[in-house]
């Protein structure tokens, strides 16, 4: 079989909801793609995907527009077996592009499964059950999950909650994530040991989702589905910029979801409120703000950075006086306390410790 064979998101998801709603059973993605394939409900031609979708203001006119997009089905129709085992890059996701964009589907009988790349979810309208070997979480609007690959899980998509799901080739991912935080190495060092270890292994994050964000949503199914030049780096660039809006969640507490049984949500939350206020930032007013015992907590900043609550504030105060370094004529001991250091030779022994040269040859350094 050489020819792809294509479905439209349309038809398979009124199949799904036709055998919830009048059969009063939900049946799985694959056996709705196998009915409509034996019913001749396929195409072997792609519809041609305009290059700029109508501009959709709101969530469920971009919904109803997306409904009308395709599914390549071919390797599920020739190996459907693989479907729920553990998928590959090259099973069936990554024929041309380094990511892919689709939507979730509501009432569908949902399996474990994992696989070698990565799955990023985002909660655009209602909630979704989001389930793990050792946990289950209720996901609510705004909430964007990164999984990781190797991951046992399912997503259940609660009845008329619109989920999307971007899936990225994992060296892509790396590129695109870690890039974002790649001058943060406290940062980009905890979030990797949490997407690489073998028990916390996904995160999640909140997103408001304004028009700004649906209009990076539709540019990305737009580049994912096009076969224009660049199509492929330029839906990467904006899968980029949807993580960086994630990301800035960190910095704003109303915006990074911390649930009570994620503690590496939670810590994430921490290691931002060290950066953010490392001029000013006690252990003790830090364990009180997140309800830890002064010690207990000081141990487990330990336990999951590799370092002490010190190294870490004076890691974030001396990244903070680089700036001021490079782009001021403050003097040396304004910056040191401006940064939060109480004498600038503590400033400068801090300096000198963590960058190994002193503030005054990496300011004529920057020149």
């Amino acid at each position: 079989m050489n020819r792809r064979i294509y479905m439209s998101y349309n038809a398979i998801q009124k199949y799904l909801s036709f055998c919830f709603f009048k059969r009063h059973q939900k049946i799985s993605l694959l056996d709705a793609i196998l009915h409509l394939y034996q019913k001749s409900n396929y195409s072997y031609e792609l519809p041609k995907t305009p290059n700029s979708l109508n501009k959709s203001h709101d969530i469920f006119s971009l919904y109803q527009c997306l409904q009308n997009l395709h599914v390549d089905v071919t390797p599920i129709i020739q190996k459907p077996q693989q479907l729920y085992k553990n998928v590959s890059e090259s099973y069936f996701m990554f024929a041309e592009k380094d990511a892919k964009i689709l939507l979730q589907f509501q009432n569908e009988l949902v399996h474990y499964h994992k696989h070698d790349y990565f799955e990023i979810d985002l909660v655009l309208d209602g909630e979704t059950k989001f389930f793990t070997d050792n946990s289950v979480s209720t996901i609510h609007k705004g909430d964007l999950v990164i999984i990781s690959p190797s991951t046992s899980h399912k997503i259940e998509v609660i009845e008329s909650s619109i989920v999307i799901c971007i899936v990225m080739k994992k060296s892509t991912f790396d590129n695109s994530f870690f890039n974002l935080i790649k001058a943060d190495n406290i940062l980009a060092d905890f979030f990797n040991k949490c997407l690489y270890s073998s028990t916390e292994n996904y995160l999640t994050f909140n997103v408001q989702i304004t028009e700004k964000i649906l209009e990076i949503i539709q540019n990305i199914f737009i580049e994912s589905y096009s076969s224009l030049p660049q199509s492929n780096a330029i839906c990467c660039d904006y899968i980029s910029i949807l993580l960086s809006y994630a990301l800035r969640g960190l910095s704003e507490s109303n915006n990074f979801k911390t649930y009570d049984n994620d503690l590496t949500n939670r810590f994430a939350k921490i290691i931002n409120t060290i950066k953010v206020n490392c001029d000013t930032v006690k252990l003790k007013d830090l364990a009180q703000q997140y309800n830890y015992d002064k010690a207990y907590l000081g141990k487990l900043i330990s336990k999951k950075t590799g370092h002490s609550f010190n190294y870490l504030r004076n890691y974030y105060r001396i990244q903070k006086s680089c700036n001021l370094l490079k782009y001021t004529d403050d003097s040396i001991n304004s910056i040191s306390e401006q940064v939060g250091y109480s004498s600038v030779n503590s400033f400068e022994r801090s300096f000198q410790t963590i960058l190994h040269l002193t503030p005054s040859a990496y300011r004529r350094k920057s020149e």
